[in-house]
């Protein structure tokens, strides 16, 4: 009985270390310097973005403001696709970071 509870107690002692020496190896980190650069040129443009209205500076009342509609609109629509860009590099840089993390590809 005594050798019996010795020998379990050898081994749990074993497995308990060999796992505590798996967990301090340290894993080899991603490079990820380039999807780095690229979450921050998209920061960089997804800042709102204001319409260049100078084309229709010499117009007046409902001609100005149908010239301008579709220049503001664009405007608009630029700055959401530049915040869409943002945020998919961001995930890709996360995901490179934690390849394990939910939502990243396999």
């Amino acid at each position: 009985m005594k050798r019996t509870f010795s020998t379990i107690a050898v081994l749990t002692a074993l497995a308990w270390g060999g796992a505590a020496f798996a967990a301090d190896a340290p894993a080899a980190k991603p490079d990820c310097s380039a999807k780095q650069q690229e979450f921050d040129a998209a920061k960089t443009a997804a800042k709102p973005q204001k319409a260049d209205l100078t084309s229709c500076k010499d117009k007046k009342g409902k001609d100005k403001a149908d010239c301008e509609k579709p220049l503001k609109d664009k405007a608009k629509e630029d700055t959401k696709a530049a915040v869409d860009k943002e945020k998919a590099a961001k995930k890709d840089l996360d995901c490179c970071k934690n390849p394990k993390m939910k939502g990243c590809p396999a």
